[in-house]
């Protein structure tokens, strides 16, 4: 969904992941299910996908990142406004040591995918571009006019 924007969005939206927030990141449950196995790894695949629809059926909406990724300039006002136009929350998820990294990031990701759809469903076609797009904006317009310079 990189339309030009520059690396602000292709760096962060490798992590960014739309979630619901009653589900929101459970590394304790990962924890139990995935292990370095992979009869266990195995059986957490689809689990992401089913807890976002779950959560989604329970109508709330978060964004959730993993691995965390340092913030590109525009990054804040993007979370802003997925907040402010869509009830979106923002979360980054933390791994406990024992916890199966691979699958905690297959995890978030069939969330993303759930959600990100959901998201478009709901508010419209384009509605994440259009966002990133503006908060790109946003962050390119000066925030101090100061005082204006008579002459």
């Amino acid at each position: 969904m990189n339309t030009g924007m520059g690396t602000w969005w292709t760096t962060a939206g490798a992590g960014l992941v739309f979630a619901a927030a009653l589900a929101g990141c459970d590394p304790g449950r990962l924890e139990r299910e995935a292990t370095s196995s992979a009869s266990t790894t195995q059986a957490v695949r689809g689990k992401g996908a089913q807890e976002a629809t779950d959560a989604i059926a329970a109508g709330a909406l978060k964004l959730k990142e993993y691995p965390p990724l340092p913030y590109p300039p525009g990054y804040q006002e993007y979370v802003a406004l997925l907040r402010e136009r869509c009830g979106v929350e923002y979360e980054v998820c933390e791994r406990l040591p024992d916890v199966d990294e691979a699958a905690l990031i297959r995890h978030v990701r069939e969330w993303n995918a759930v959600m990100e759809a959901e998201i478009e469903r709901v508010y419209g076609a384009g509605i994440l571009e259009r966002l990133r797009e503006e908060a790109q904006r946003r962050r390119s317009e000066p925030t101090d006019q100061g005082p204006k310079a008579s002459g």
